[in-house]
């Protein structure tokens, strides 16, 4: 019998992996539905570039992703940001240096942003981030909407509309669909509202790594070698008090304990005997994964430099925000990366690459010039796409259920241990989310082996 059977091979699932096989005395198998590893984090071709197509970004206070890629030699760098930013809300188009919106919002909307955050600043204070549905009006806040919030807190019209734009490039959903509560609890794992939509420093898209942040994976999944075990799509997991039995397509495996480390939404399509408690279920069956196609786009060179501008986009009005430049230092080519985010994703998602590509390259023509509309290379990737993930970035929480059955995410359930970036209480939604999730399940799982086995054996 092994010790554990981690389910999924996300960053999650190689996390706690990584984290057993430190030990050197923890038998465990990594089952994966998919012929590759990563999760949401999976590399692509732009040309003759690979390319994320995934996750790709990392904050300076992401310390597990940082402490990986610095254990393996995968060096990072910092995303461009000299130059002017193009914005346009509500058809007002200014340029700001770096990603600042000062000229946007003008003094009248710096005051009304200023007063916004201190609003949400006094919410995130107030939360518990290990346990928000703890706070003594939990079920008040988790019962409207974001949207609602804003329309009672926020009266200047284009600081409204950069607030629900910036919504949707975070979530990959719309700020009526995700409760007020799961918002401020998520701008709390994150640090704060304006470390997650920055990519100064210390933002969540500061930094990237040389040759993509899948080289981490592919990594970790090295070290685990013959352990995993790819295209082994779970259909059952049989569970008592002291043992799990987990059935895949190529065979079954019996272990003392199990870490189920797949998106929240992909439960309900793993059959449980006995059932999971309707509680669990119903957490689960409540959330929604967000909606988002990343598209690349290289150039011979980053032109655009020439002209005083950094690359980035922000608009309300085009399905194409944010856009912005990560080109590599130490090389000529020129990269652009965007996103279809959220509604525009869903709408965007039935017609063909080329029908896209067409739609992005309008953008960046109108802003960056002719030679914008001619790039060497174009991909994208629709996540709502992907059967085993089912979106991305991430999981929300619409109104009623954080405050209702949060309790219920990560706690074990018998010989079942929970990962998953949705589950981590630091960067939820984000790959080091996902890192601490894995190695958080592991710690429980190998907590639980240890006092179960004979004196001695410990």
């Amino acid at each position: 019998m092994l010790d554990t059977v981690i389910i999924g091979a996300g960053f999650a699932g190689l996390a706690a992996a990584r984290a057993l096989g430190d030990r050197g005395d923890h038998d465990f198998v990594v089952l994966e539905a998919r012929d590759r590893v990563g999760g949401r984090v999976k590399p692509g071709r732009l040309g003759d570039i690979t390319v994320d197509l995934g996750g790709m970004w990392m904050a300076p206070s992401q310390t597990r992703l940082a402490s990986l890629a610095e254990g393996y030699g995968v060096r990072t760098y910092s995303t461009h940001l000299e130059g002017q930013a193009i914005f346009r809300f509500r058809g007002r188009e200014r340029r700001g240096p770096r990603e600042r919106l000062d000229n946007l919002l003008g003094l009248s909307g710096g005051l009304a942003y200023l007063r916004a955050r201190r609003r949400l600043d006094r919410l995130i204070d107030e939360i518990d981030v290990d346990a928000p549905w703890q706070h003594p009006r939990a079920a008040e806040l988790d019962a409207i909407t974001f949207e609602q919030w804003l329309r009672e807190n926020v009266r200047h019209p284009v600081l409204l509309s950069a607030f629900r734009t910036v919504c949707v490039s975070v979530f990959c959903a719309s700020p009526d669909q995700i409760s007020l509560l799961f918002f401020v609890y998520y701008l709390k794992s994150g640090r704060s509202l304006d470390t997650l939509i920055s990519s100064d420093t210390g933002g969540a898209q500061n930094m990237l790594f040389h040759g993509g942040t899948h080289q981490i994976g592919l990594r970790m999944a090295d070290q685990i070698g013959d352990r995993l075990r790819l295209e082994s799509t779970v259909r059952s997991v049989a569970w008592r008090r002291d043992q799990v039995r987990v059935e895949t397509d190529k065979g079954g495996w019996t272990a003392r304990r199990a870490i189920l480390a797949i998106p929240p939404t992909l439960l309900r399509g793993v059959s449980f005997t006995p059932e999971l408690p309707k509680m669990k279920l119903a957490m689960h069956n409540r959330l929604f994964m967000g909606s988002a196609i990343k598209f690349w786009l290289l150039y011979h060179r980053p032109f655009w430099r020439d002209r005083g501008l950094n690359g980035m986009i922000v608009r309300d009005d085009v399905p194409t925000s944010p856009i912005m430049d990560v080109s590599p230092p130490g090389q000529d080519r020129g990269m652009l990366v965007g996103f279809f985010d959220g509604d525009h994703a869903l709408a965007h998602g039935d017609l063909s690459t080329t029908a896209r590509r067409r739609i992005v390259l309008d953008v960046v023509g109108e802003h960056l010039g002719a030679e914008a509309r001619l790039p060497l290379a174009y991909t994208d990737h629709d996540w709502t796409g992907e059967t085993w993930s089912g979106g991305c970035y991430g999981a929300f929480a619409p109104p009623g259920v954080l405050s209702r059955y949060g309790p219920w995410l990560r706690a074990p359930i018998g010989p079942l241990h929970w990962a998953g970036t949705e589950t981590s209480s630091q960067w939820a939604g984000y790959i080091e989310g996902a890192i601490r999730s894995g190695e958080r399940a592991a710690a429980e799982v190998t907590g639980a082996v240890s006092a179960e086995m004979p004196a001695g054996l410990a």
